[in-house]
C-alpha cells in the first residue's frame, strides 16, 4: 500500500496491449507512468491511437495490465478480488463515454437508470433513493418530468447530462470521462462543459477528462498529460504546456489543432 493518499492514481511502468497471432506482445501502452492528485482535473490528450481509451480502459478494469503497478487511493489494483473491483467501479471510480445513445437502456425510463447505481449500492431504501434521483436530476439541469421519459425521448446533450448524473449519483472519487462531448453539437458541448465545472464544486470529484479537442482540456482541466504511442511524452499545468510545450511532438499537436493559447 502506498503511502501518499494526497495520489487518488498513480500508474507506474504500465504495459498494456494483445497478443499478436506470432503470439508477441503489441504494446498499446508501453512502460507508461503517471501520477494524480486527488482533486486534480487531468485532461490526456494524443493522437487517435495513443492508448488513450485503453489507459481509461485499465483504470477501470476492463482491460488488465500485462505488467506493472497501478493504485487507486493507495491500493494496487491488481491485487483486488473481482468483488473488490465490482465495489471499486460502482463506488469509487465512474466513467462517462463518448456516445450517450449507447450507455442507456431504451426500454427504461430515465429516473429508473438513475436509481439503479444506488440500487446497487444498498445503502438506501427505495424512497430515499428516488429522492436522491430526482435531486440529482435536478443538478444536471433537467426539469421533474424528464424522470418518467425513456432516453429516445431526449437529446444527445440531456442523455450526456444524464450520463454525468448517473456517474456522479454514488459520489465518486474520481470520474473518468472519454470524449464526453465530442459527439455533441459545438453549442451544447459548452454547456455540458460548464455543467461539469459546476458539479465538481458540488461532488468534489477528481477527473480524468480524455479528449482530441486541446481547447476543451484547456477550458476544464488543471493539468494535462500529452499522450504519444503508450507513453506520456509531457505532462504539467494545462497553461504551462499549452503555452510552453517543451516536447516536439506537444508542439505539433498544437500546431496541428491550430489555437493560440
Amino acid at each position: 500500500m502506498k503511502d501518499n493518499l494526497d495520489n487518488i492514481l498513480e500508474i507506474k511502468n504500465v504495459y498494456a496491449g494483445y497478443a499478436t497471432s506470432l503470439r508477441k506482445a503489441e504494446y498499446v501502452l508501453a512502460g507508461l507512468s503517471m501520477i494524480m492528485k486527488s482533486g486534480e482535473f487531468l485532461g490526456i490528450v494524443g493522437e487517435s491511437g495513443s492508448g488513450k481509451t485503453t489507459l481509461a480502459n485499465l483504470i477501470t478494469g476492463f482491460v488488465r495490465p500485462i505488467s506493472g503497478e497501478i493504485y487507486f487511493q493507495g491500493q494496487e489494483v491488481q491485487n483486488f478480488s473481482l468483488r473488490q473491483r465490482i465495489k471499486q467501479f460502482n463506488c469509487g471510480i465512474q466513467m462517462v463515454f463518448q456516445d450517450p445513445y449507447s450507455s442507456f437502456n431504451p426500454k427504461i425510463t430515465i429516473g429508473k437508470q438513475l436509481m439503479e447505481p444506488l440500487e446497487i449500492q444498498k445503502s438506501l431504501n427505495d424512497s430515499e433513493i428516488e429522492e436522491k434521483a430526482r435531486q440529482v436530476l435536478e443538478q444536471v439541469g433537467l426539469s421533474a418530468d424528464y424522470f418518467s421519459r425513456y432516453p429516445h425521448q431526449l437529446s444527445g446533450g440531456q442523455l450526456q447530462r444524464v450520463a454525468l448524473g448517473c456517474a456522479l449519483i454514488v459520489e465518486p472519487r474520481l470520474l473518468i470521462a472519454d470524449e464526453p462531448v465530442s459527439s455533441l453539437d459545438v453549442s451544447v458541448q459548452a454547456q455540458v462543459l460548464d455543467l461539469i465545472m459546476d458539479l465538481r464544486k458540488e461532488y468534489d470529484f477528481s477527473c480524468l477528462f480524455i479528449s482530441h479537442d486541446l481547447a476543451v482540456i484547456y477550458h476544464l482541466c488543471d493539468t494535462v498529460a500529452v499522450l504519444d504511442r503508450g507513453i506520456i511524452v509531457e505532462q504539467g499545468n494545462v497553461e504551462d504546456v499549452f503555452q510552453n510545450p517543451q516536447n516536439v511532438y506537444t508542439k505539433q499537436l498544437i500546431s496541428d489543432a491550430g489555437y493560440s493559447f
